[in-house]
């Protein structure tokens, strides 16, 4: 009898530590804040020969950048001209690409006559809670020398609307938002990397 007493009084303990303690607390907004870039890699003749799907890193100036243009705080909200608009390829040289160095990369790519960044356009989709670029494609012979690595995707503001710029990683002339990295790419002859750039801001039950 003893033993039966204590089992139910250890059962109701349980319960009323489980009613003061839940075991799980689900926020009714749960923000799913997050962008992410489909890189496809293709031969000439258009055949597929590696897809990736990177999530991105927010720099410290991206982050800034979007409360200045959200908030009042003091500075000047840019125009058209100068808003996130570029895809920017790189090689990466630093092995960390952490928040704080993202935004003094080097291109150590060469542009035989094409651009490491493409202006592009975006299209709002899902009543306004997600931004998603054109597709832009880099072209190995054309955009950079064939045989170099690709390993990084700068998503950058515009420096004006039309001409695509050789680098977007200089604070003093442009600015990084995000930046993916990618499993390095090598592209031979004049095969292409095919770049889109998803930046989602939705919550639950919006």
């Amino acid at each position: 009898m003893n033993l039966m007493l204590k089992v139910i009084g250890f059962g109701l303990l349980g319960l009323f530590v489980v009613m003061i303690f839940p075991t799980a607390i689900t926020d009714e907004a749960n923000p799913m804040f997050y962008g992410t870039a489909n890189m496809v890699l293709s031969d000439s003749d258009g055949n597929v020969l590696m897809t990736q799907t990177v999530h991105n890193r927010i720099t410290d100036q991206g982050e800034a950048f979007i409360i200045d243009q959200v908030f009042t705080t003091g500075d000047t909200a840019v125009g058209g001209d100068n808003r996130v608009g570029a895809i920017c390829i790189i090689e990466n040289s630093d092995s960390a690409f952490s928040e704080t160095t993202i935004d003094t990369l080097t291109n150590n790519l060469n542009a035989p006559g094409g651009a490491h960044c493409h202006v592009t356009s975006t299209t709002i989709v899902d009543v306004g809670s997600t931004a998603v670029t054109e597709s832009e494609v880099f072209t190995a012979g054309t955009d950079f020398d064939a045989g170099e690595t690709i390993s990084g995707i700068l998503i950058c503001k515009m420096d004006g609307t039309t001409g695509d710029f050789a680098e977007c990683s200089t604070p003093a002339s442009s600015l990084a938002l995000a930046a993916l990295d990618l499993n390095n790419v090598t592209v031979t002859g004049t095969d292409t990397i095919t770049i889109t750039y998803t930046f989602d801001i939705t919550t639950d039950g919006s």
